[in-house]
């Protein structure tokens, strides 16, 4: 439909409708009729008068004259017709067009209500729609006036807060909901409001019927009346519900969901904001790890390492107190923030206490576990200006007191910072070397005691470093352990050593045992003990005259594991030594639970054979005791004659050591072998 401007149109029919009257007005039927009939009788008598005077003049003839009489009669008649034809119909004209004009103007005037009515019941369906959703919306949607009094209320405004419409109108708004602490900050809004002609998104907390408070989000609008007065129309939206989930996402957050401690990204936080304050000269910030966490996730599965988690959180959340804080920073590591401390001396005494705490049995069920931390600290400021830092000089003490022995407490030092330094020197020094194919291996013989000869070969790994010279082993084989580097230098060993010792057999050495390490975390490990079983199919040699050796560590973390693994060595015909025998807590428990057929006497027992009767006597019972297992023991470490020489007369078997023969490379082992002869002689 077309859209129409009724006001328009309206003043336009209001026009038309005047026009017609006046002309209905102003015909005059006396005086229409006067008109006609003068202008009738003018013309007759100058007919009258005319005609004949006209007619007169073009004949005398009085029979003619007569007879033109007659015809100027019926003329008359003919013109005063067609006179009264023209008259008339002037008239008609006039009258029908009024006519038409006010049939015209009813048309339009009908057709013009017909569309108000419609425009009159689309009005009121769109009233009654907006009404309805009003009255629907599940929004709050309240109009009041000036003075804060309500007008109107929809349904949700009710529902919402729990009052009867009656309850509210003509309340005074702000008295009726406001909450009592925010009663200054909701008279401000008002009046802010009232001056800006509204105002967007802002939230406020209103109290409903039942005391409830509720968490309402406002955009308000004021709107002018016609008669001039102002309306505000306020649209609330309930948001209590997402505050609580926004609060309990902002928990998770900064929170750790298994033990309910602060995380990393809060502790982080807290010192920043510590720091930045200067309300503190200083603080300690203090970095804590399970010592063997993994040990118990690994074997009894992540549920119970879960129960030690929470068991830890537990006892340092009741070991801090405010103002200080403590926070678990991922996996078993936690962190403390301890404020007040007083002196160096305080602060390892208050941590020495905790670990004295937690270094106890911890019960899960019928089980039982030994539990003890490495904790390390930094100092604000002397060990570091900003958290980063501090947080990374905490962790490197811990990583150190891990390193000198575990369940230990130190305190960050400079010297400390050199020691990482070094490590991390050695660790690309490593992986140069193992690019650059540095390392070489050295053989050390064993021999019969008795007769001098040589029975086995120890494979030794050598570094002599371009510019540094020897690197001996006990500098980087435990930097290797620790960075993963001693799974490719090891496999690198084992070929190497095979190469050498197929080159031997192939010179009829054939007797000549070899004997090499494992590491423990070569041992455990699934992948890289597998490249060791593939480099080992890769050589066809003697393998009964191959010896692979062991310590008591690599059997301890996983005894079933190790045992399994030798086994699979064994099958292959390969030796088991285990080596630095006597060093360990368990030595003699592992002579009967490992598949080994050597045990190397560890050096130090050696060293002091001349020096008293005791370790004498160790080594005589350590010999009764191989010898009632079927194993062969090797002496290590022989460095003079009179310890050789009481080996030999306590009938050990075999032995080495630099008064036997230092280790040396492949050719000059060569030499010997060719003379099977040994330095000692």
């Amino acid at each position: 439909m077309k859209k129409r401007n009724f006001p328009d149109d309206m003043s336009k029919l209001s026009n038309s409708s005047k026009n017609i009257i006046e002309s209905v007005k102003s015909i005059n039927p006396q005086k229409e009729a006067l008109i006609v009939v003068i202008k009738y009788g003018i013309f007759g008598l100058l007919w009258i008068v005319l005609s004949d005077k006209i007619l007169g003049t073009f004949t005398d003839n009085i029979e003619f004259y007569k007879i033109m009489q007659i015809y100027k009669g019926w003329l008359f008649v003919l013109i005063t017709m067609v006179m009264f034809f023209i008259l008339i119909s002037e008239k008609t004209k006039s009258i029908k067009s009024a006519t038409d004009r006010a049939f015209k103007a009813y048309e339009d005037l009908k057709t013009s209500n017909h569309e108000q009515g419609v425009l009159e019941k689309e009005l009121n369906y769109q009233k009654d729609l907006i009404q309805n959703i009003i009255e629907e919306a599940p929004v709050i949607i309240v109009l009041w006036d000036e003075d804060g009094k309500i007008l109107k209320t929809n349904s949700f405004c009710i529902k919402t807060f729990g009052y009867d419409e009656e309850e509210l109108l003509g309340k005074i708004w702000v008295d009726f909901f406001e909450v009592s602490h925010n009663k200054q900050r909701v008279n401000n809004i008002f009046q802010e409001i009232i001056q800006n002609g509204g105002l967007r998104e802002y939230e406020i907390n209103f109290a409903a019927k039942e005391g409830k408070n509720l968490d309402i989000l406002w955009s308000n609008k004021v709107i002018k009346t016609d008669r001039g007065k102002k309306v505000i129309v306020s649209i609330g939206m309930d948001i209590t519900e997402r505050k609580k989930y926004e609060e309990k996402i902002r928990y998770l957050a900064y929170h750790d969901s298994l033990t309910g401690l602060p995380n990393r990204d809060m502790f982080s936080n807290e010192i920043e904001c510590l720091i930045e304050s200067k309300k503190l000269d200083k603080f300690a910030i203090v970095f804590i790890d399970i010592d063997n966490f993994k040990y118990v996730n690994d074997t009894m599965g992540h549920i119970i390492g879960d129960e030690l988690l929470k068991y830890i959180a537990v006892k340092l959340t009741s070991y801090v107190t405010a103002p200080d804080l403590a926070a678990r920073l991922g996996g078993d590591e936690f962190g403390l923030l301890i404020k007040n401390f007083g002196s160096e001396e305080i602060l390892m005494k208050k941590l020495e206490r905790l670990q004295k705490d937690l270094g106890n049995t911890w019960h899960s069920g019928i089980r039982e576990f030994f539990i003890s931390i490495s904790v390390g600290a930094a100092i604000y400021p002397d060990d570091g200006r900003d958290g980063g830092a501090l947080l990374k000089k905490s962790d490197i003490a811990m990583n150190v007191a891990k390193k000198e022995g575990k369940n230990k407490v130190l305190l960050y030092k400079e010297n400390i910072h050199e020691d990482i330094m070094w490590h991390i020197n050695m660790s690309n020094k490593l992986q140069k070397a193992l690019d650059n194919k540095e390392f070489e291996l050295y053989y050390q013989p064993q021999i019969e005691l008795s007769s001098g000869r040589i029975v086995s070969l120890e494979a030794l790994v050598r570094w002599n470093h371009p510019t540094e010279g020897f690197i001996p082993p006990s500098d980087f084989i435990p930097v290797a352990e620790e960075t993963g580097q001693i799974y490719g230098l090891e496999q690198r060993i084992f070929r190497n050593a095979l190469i050498q010792k197929q080159k031997w057999e192939q010179k009829g050495y054939r007797d000549i045992t070899l004997s090499l390490n494992l590491s423990s975390k070569t041992l455990i490990s699934n992948m890289n003990f597998r490249f060791i079983e593939s480099i080992l199919s890769e050589f066809h040699v003697d393998y009964t005259k191959f010896v692979v050796e062991i310590t008591e560590t690599a059997a301890i973390s996983n005894v079933e594991l190790a045992i399994e693994r030798l086994n699979r060595l064994k099958s292959r015909g390969l030796k088991i030594a285990l080596d630095d025998f006597g060093t360990g807590y368990s030595s003699i428990t592992y002579l009967k639970q490992l598949p080994i057929d050597i045990i190397k006497l560890d050096k130090s027992y050696v060293k002091s054979v001349t020096d008293g009767r005791r370790d004498g006597s160790i080594i005589k019972f350590i010999l009764s005791l191989a010898r009632d297992l079927n194993l062969t023991v090797v002496a290590e470490g022989i460095e003079t004659s009179k310890q050789l020489e009481y080996l030999k007369n306590i009938n050990c078997s075999l032995g080495q050591g630099y008064f036997i023969s230092i280790p040396q490379p492949a050719e000059a082992i060569t030499e010997m072998l060719s003379n099977n002869t040994s330095t000692y002689k």
